[in-house]
């Protein structure tokens, strides 16, 4: 008879992970790299790359949380380039501010109204 006592749901499977790659999960995020990217780069078992993926997708979650906050982050900085390039006057980086505002305002009214 075997000793090994596996979670009975993918709620007790998030408990496979601690917190010890929130920072590494904030910064892959600033990277724009995808839930299972993430999962790939960072050294987890088996089960542990299902636990952070389900608490990737938890809102209010610390990993999803930390994903969010660094994919927001990355886009700031992106644009903060952009700025200066375009204060300094580069007609390129004004459009491509621009266009980044539009879709990010699209994206922002999509999530509001339809949660995607």
């Amino acid at each position: 008879m075997k000793n090994n006592l596996t979670p009975a749901s993918d709620n007790d499977k998030t408990l496979l992970i601690g917190e010890e790659y929130i920072n590494q999960v904030r910064s892959f995020g600033a990277l724009g790299y995808s839930h299972s990217r993430i999962c790939n780069l960072l050294p987890l078992t088996k089960q542990q790359k299902i636990a952070l993926r389900v608490r990737l997708s938890l809102p209010g979650d610390t990993y999803c949380e930390a994903y969010a906050n660094g994919r927001a982050i990355g886009e700031y900085n992106i644009d903060a380039e952009l700025a200066k390039k375009a204060e300094a006057g580069d007609v390129e980086a004004i459009s491509v501010l621009a266009e980044r505002k539009n879709e990010r305002a699209e994206l922002d009214l999509r999530k509001e109204l339809f949660g995607v």
